[in-house]
């Protein structure tokens, strides 16, 4: 398969993925989960859920590999664990929530379908490098549900690949002279995701640049985050490539959420 159609099927997937995972990570039952732990707010469970993997680390090594969210906000997070609770434990239950709502909202789907969709987006995942990222390789390392329980195996694949483009999109912006609110200030994304408001929601502070001045690095970054990622894409033959885009897209567009 060309450069060009792998680079097209990473583009096509990389959306659908960050939606399925907002299936569950945005969800209110994962946020009143993380409350019912002990945490202030859903947000601080995100935080501490999503870079729980990362062990018992310093709070600014958490907001190193969350790179998008301010780091006082992060460390915030960070220092305000539940009674009895490690970062790992948080972690554990994030994945949890993750795996749950697979076994869920997939149950409906075709079962080889899914087999199919987990198989070849763990292929793609193991492809990649540890050194990709730490958020990625800490969940890419995080264990797997039976093989029966197929929708949350595809659950927890598809979050790992979130991880892995969101690794991917770090080195990318930084490679274009970005820096992490950069990125998030002059995001392609359609409001609210994107712009000054969507920095605060981060929890960075203004005065904040504009936008329009890093616009043009902004989009060669989402250039480089799909070259960075295309050769992990590419160890797929092209009608596997073909069958896992399709496979992302369609149960993508089949989910109500």
């Amino acid at each position: 398969m060309s450069d060009t159609a792998v680079g097209d099927a990473v583009e096509r997937v990389l959306k659908p993925i960050q939606q399925f995972t907002r299936g569950w990570m945005l969800s209110r039952s994962t946020a009143e989960y993380g409350v019912g732990l002990g945490f202030a707010s859903g947000e601080d469970f995100w935080i501490c859920g999503r870079a729980g993997v990362l062990g018992e680390c310093r709070a600014d090594v958490a907001a190193a590999g969350l790179a998008f969210i301010a780091p006082e906000v992060v460390a915030r997070a960070w220092d305000s664990l539940p009674s009895g609770m490690t970062h790992s434990q948080v972690a554990d239950e994030y994945a949890g929530r993750c795996t749950e709502w697979g076994r869920t909202a997939l149950a409906g789907f075709d079962r080889g379908d899914m087999q199919r969709l987990d198989a070849l987006g763990r292929r793609v995942a193991a492809a990649a490098p540890p050194a990709l990222g730490s958020l990625f390789a800490g969940w890419r390392a995080m264990p797997m549900p039976m093989p029966d329980d197929v929708g949350s195996r595809v659950a927890l694949t598809t979050q790992v690949l979130r991880e892995m483009r969101g690794a991917a999109h770090i080195v990318a912006i930084q490679s274009c002279g970005l820096t992490p609110l950069d990125a998030v200030l002059a995001s392609p994304a359609a409001p609210p995701r994107s712009g000054p408001g969507w920095a605060e929601h981060l929890g960075w502070t203004a005065p904040f640049r504009d936008p329009e001045e890093v616009r043009q690095a902004r989009l060669q970054a989402e250039l480089v985050t799909s070259a960075i990622l295309a050769p992990y894409f590419g160890i797929l033959s092209g009608a596997e490539l073909d069958e896992f885009t399709e496979l992302v897209v369609t149960t993508r567009g089949s989910l109500d959420m």
